[in-house]
Protein backbone atom coordinates (compact mmCIF):
# COMPACT_ATOMS: atom_id res chain seq x y z
CA UNK A 1 0.00 0.00 0.00
CA UNK A 2 1.18 3.67 -1.04
CA UNK A 3 2.08 6.12 1.90
CA UNK A 4 -0.60 8.57 0.73
CA UNK A 5 -3.09 5.68 0.96
CA UNK A 6 -2.08 4.66 4.40
CA UNK A 7 -2.45 8.43 5.29
CA UNK A 8 -5.99 9.22 3.58
CA UNK A 9 -7.17 5.85 5.20
CA UNK A 10 -5.76 7.77 8.62
CA UNK A 11 -7.87 10.75 7.54
CA UNK A 12 -11.42 8.58 6.92
CA UNK A 13 -11.16 7.37 10.53
CA UNK A 14 -12.30 10.62 11.74
CA UNK A 15 -15.22 10.43 9.07
CA UNK A 16 -18.41 12.09 10.69
CA UNK A 17 -16.83 13.35 13.83
CA UNK A 18 -16.63 16.04 15.60
CA UNK A 19 -12.78 18.16 15.88
CA UNK A 20 -13.07 20.28 18.54
CA UNK A 21 -10.51 23.28 18.63
CA UNK A 22 -9.03 23.59 22.33
CA UNK A 23 -6.27 25.76 23.84
CA UNK A 24 -5.72 24.11 27.43
CA UNK A 25 -5.50 20.22 28.08
CA UNK A 26 -8.39 20.80 30.17
CA UNK A 27 -9.94 21.49 27.12
CA UNK A 28 -9.00 19.00 25.39
CA UNK A 29 -10.13 16.02 27.90
CA UNK A 30 -14.02 17.31 28.30
CA UNK A 31 -13.14 17.88 23.92
CA UNK A 32 -12.74 13.83 24.12
CA UNK A 33 -15.49 13.13 26.84
CA UNK A 34 -18.12 15.28 24.95
CA UNK A 35 -17.04 12.64 22.26
CA UNK A 36 -14.82 14.60 19.82
CA UNK A 37 -13.21 12.20 17.14
CA UNK A 38 -10.25 14.60 17.39
CA UNK A 39 -8.98 17.66 18.56
CA UNK A 40 -6.64 21.12 17.52
CA UNK A 41 -4.16 22.20 19.50
CA UNK A 42 -4.42 26.33 19.14
CA UNK A 43 -3.14 28.86 21.83
CA UNK A 44 -5.60 31.14 20.58
CA UNK A 45 -9.20 30.45 18.94
CA UNK A 46 -9.89 32.16 15.48
CA UNK A 47 -11.95 34.12 16.32
CA UNK A 48 -8.77 35.70 19.14
CA UNK A 49 -6.47 35.51 16.01
CA UNK A 50 -8.58 37.46 13.86
CA UNK A 51 -9.35 40.50 16.38
CA UNK A 52 -5.79 40.58 16.87
CA UNK A 53 -4.89 41.60 13.78
CA UNK A 54 -0.74 40.32 14.22
CA UNK A 55 1.10 37.94 12.77
CA UNK A 56 0.41 34.17 13.82
CA UNK A 57 1.94 31.80 13.98
CA UNK A 58 2.13 27.99 14.45
CA UNK A 59 1.61 27.38 18.87
CA UNK A 60 3.95 26.72 20.78
CA UNK A 61 5.30 23.20 20.40
CA UNK A 62 4.79 22.73 24.53
CA UNK A 63 1.47 23.28 25.20
CA UNK A 64 0.92 20.91 21.98
CA UNK A 65 2.65 18.01 23.89
CA UNK A 66 1.13 18.85 26.79
CA UNK A 67 -2.48 18.56 25.00
CA UNK A 68 -1.28 15.34 23.08
CA UNK A 69 -0.59 13.69 26.53
CA UNK A 70 -3.77 14.37 28.07
CA UNK A 71 -5.60 12.87 25.61
CA UNK A 72 -5.86 9.42 23.42
CA UNK A 73 -7.58 11.06 20.37
CA UNK A 74 -5.75 12.08 17.45
CA UNK A 75 -4.21 15.73 17.98
CA UNK A 76 -3.79 18.33 15.41
CA UNK A 77 -1.78 21.34 14.77
CA UNK A 78 -1.79 24.38 12.18
CA UNK A 79 1.09 25.83 10.46
CA UNK A 80 1.65 28.56 8.55
CA UNK A 81 0.93 28.25 4.69
CA UNK A 82 4.09 27.10 2.40
CA UNK A 83 6.10 27.10 6.14
CA UNK A 84 7.55 23.79 5.89
CA UNK A 85 10.31 23.84 9.08
CA UNK A 86 6.76 24.87 11.42
CA UNK A 87 5.65 21.39 9.52
CA UNK A 88 9.08 19.66 10.12
CA UNK A 89 8.71 20.71 14.09
CA UNK A 90 5.03 19.43 14.23
CA UNK A 91 6.15 16.07 12.53
CA UNK A 92 9.08 15.25 15.07
CA UNK A 93 6.67 15.88 17.94
CA UNK A 94 4.66 13.17 16.42
CA UNK A 95 1.74 15.14 15.95
CA UNK A 96 -1.34 13.15 14.05
CA UNK A 97 -2.39 15.42 11.53
CA UNK A 98 -1.03 18.96 10.32
CA UNK A 99 -3.52 21.71 9.32
CA UNK A 100 -1.67 23.98 6.40
CA UNK A 101 -4.21 27.01 7.64
CA UNK A 102 -5.31 30.12 6.37
CA UNK A 103 -5.94 30.72 9.30
CA UNK A 104 -2.88 31.71 10.52
CA UNK A 105 -0.51 34.31 8.91
CA UNK A 106 0.57 32.82 5.29
CA UNK A 107 4.56 32.32 5.13
CA UNK A 108 4.36 32.04 1.18
CA UNK A 109 1.66 33.74 -0.52
CA UNK A 110 2.29 31.69 -3.46
CA UNK A 111 3.39 28.02 -2.75
CA UNK A 112 1.81 26.07 -0.34
CA UNK A 113 4.04 22.73 1.41
CA UNK A 114 4.50 19.77 -1.03
CA UNK A 115 3.26 17.35 1.26
CA UNK A 116 3.98 14.06 -0.12
CA UNK A 117 7.75 14.82 1.61
CA UNK A 118 6.62 14.02 5.13
CA UNK A 119 4.26 10.96 6.74
CA UNK A 120 2.31 12.79 8.80
CA UNK A 121 -0.82 13.37 7.25
CA UNK A 122 -2.09 17.04 6.11
CA UNK A 123 -5.41 18.66 5.98
CA UNK A 124 -6.08 21.50 3.84
CA UNK A 125 -8.88 24.27 3.11
CA UNK A 126 -10.46 24.49 -0.22
CA UNK A 127 -13.32 27.29 -1.64
CA UNK A 128 -13.91 25.47 -5.01
CA UNK A 129 -13.10 21.78 -6.80
CA UNK A 130 -9.82 23.18 -8.47
CA UNK A 131 -8.56 24.52 -5.02
CA UNK A 132 -9.19 21.06 -3.31
CA UNK A 133 -7.62 18.93 -6.23
CA UNK A 134 -4.50 21.43 -6.20
CA UNK A 135 -3.77 20.46 -2.39
CA UNK A 136 -4.65 16.75 -2.77
CA UNK A 137 -1.72 16.50 -6.16
CA UNK A 138 0.74 17.65 -3.15
CA UNK A 139 -0.25 15.37 -1.13
CA UNK A 140 -3.03 16.63 1.33
CA UNK A 141 -4.78 13.58 2.96
CA UNK A 142 -7.84 15.63 4.20
CA UNK A 143 -9.82 18.35 2.87
CA UNK A 144 -11.81 21.16 4.80
CA UNK A 145 -13.64 23.56 3.18
CA UNK A 146 -12.27 27.17 4.33
CA UNK A 147 -15.79 29.14 5.48
CA UNK A 148 -15.01 32.52 7.37
CA UNK A 149 -13.22 30.73 11.05
CA UNK A 150 -13.99 32.51 14.01
CA UNK A 151 -16.77 34.62 12.73
CA UNK A 152 -19.62 32.05 13.84
CA UNK A 153 -21.09 32.40 10.38
CA UNK A 154 -21.68 29.12 8.98
CA UNK A 155 -22.72 29.78 5.48
CA UNK A 156 -19.00 30.34 3.83
CA UNK A 157 -18.77 26.39 4.72
CA UNK A 158 -22.23 25.71 3.15
CA UNK A 159 -21.11 27.64 -0.04
CA UNK A 160 -17.55 25.80 0.06
CA UNK A 161 -19.11 22.72 -0.03
CA UNK A 162 -21.85 22.91 -2.40
CA UNK A 163 -19.46 25.16 -5.05
CA UNK A 164 -17.37 21.78 -4.72
CA UNK A 165 -20.18 19.05 -5.06
CA UNK A 166 -21.83 21.38 -8.06
CA UNK A 167 -18.72 21.58 -10.06
CA UNK A 168 -17.93 17.59 -9.88
CA UNK A 169 -21.39 17.47 -11.13
CA UNK A 170 -21.30 20.21 -14.03
CA UNK A 171 -17.42 18.58 -15.09
CA UNK A 172 -19.03 15.05 -15.12
CA UNK A 173 -22.23 16.50 -17.15
CA UNK A 174 -20.38 18.20 -20.10
CA UNK A 175 -16.52 16.82 -20.76
CA UNK A 176 -16.78 14.54 -22.74
CA UNK A 177 -13.73 13.62 -24.68
CA UNK A 178 -9.94 14.08 -23.86
CA UNK A 179 -9.15 16.95 -25.08
CA UNK A 180 -12.14 18.36 -23.01
CA UNK A 181 -10.71 16.64 -19.69
CA UNK A 182 -7.05 17.82 -20.81
CA UNK A 183 -7.98 21.28 -20.92
CA UNK A 184 -10.51 21.23 -17.63
CA UNK A 185 -6.89 19.97 -15.64
CA UNK A 186 -4.79 22.56 -17.37
CA UNK A 187 -7.32 25.36 -16.58
CA UNK A 188 -7.57 24.20 -12.91
CA UNK A 189 -3.76 23.19 -12.79
CA UNK A 190 -4.05 19.52 -11.65
CA UNK A 191 -2.98 16.12 -13.54
CA UNK A 192 -5.72 14.71 -15.84
CA UNK A 193 -5.83 11.63 -14.16
CA UNK A 194 -7.02 13.36 -10.62
CA UNK A 195 -9.55 15.20 -12.32
CA UNK A 196 -11.07 11.69 -14.01
CA UNK A 197 -10.57 9.78 -10.45
CA UNK A 198 -12.66 12.51 -8.82
CA UNK A 199 -15.46 12.63 -11.84
CA UNK A 200 -15.89 9.18 -12.05
CA UNK A 201 -16.66 8.50 -8.58
CA UNK A 202 -18.58 11.70 -8.22
CA UNK A 203 -16.77 13.09 -5.22
CA UNK A 204 -13.34 14.34 -4.37
CA UNK A 205 -10.82 11.27 -3.63
CA UNK A 206 -9.98 12.16 0.21
CA UNK A 207 -12.58 12.68 3.21
CA UNK A 208 -14.04 16.20 3.40
CA UNK A 209 -14.56 17.90 6.06
CA UNK A 210 -16.87 21.41 6.87
CA UNK A 211 -14.68 24.23 8.51
CA UNK A 212 -15.10 27.47 8.80
CA UNK A 213 -17.55 29.51 11.00
CA UNK A 214 -19.34 25.73 12.37
CA UNK A 215 -19.71 27.25 16.25
CA UNK A 216 -23.09 25.09 17.47
CA UNK A 217 -24.36 21.36 17.45
CA UNK A 218 -26.71 22.37 14.84
CA UNK A 219 -24.26 23.85 12.67
CA UNK A 220 -22.26 20.57 12.71
CA UNK A 221 -25.34 18.40 11.98
CA UNK A 222 -26.08 20.51 8.85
Amino acid sequence: MSEFKVKTGLAQMLKGGVIMDVVTPEQAIIAERAGACAVMALERIPADMRKSGQVCRMSDPRMIKEIMEAVSIPVMAKVRIGHFVEAQILEELQVDYIDESEVLTPADWTHHIEKHNFKVPFVCGAKDLGEALRRINEGAAMIRTKGEAGTGDVSEAVKHNTKIKAEIQQYKENLKTESDFAAKATELRVPVELLKTTLSEGKLPVVNFAAGGVATPADAAL
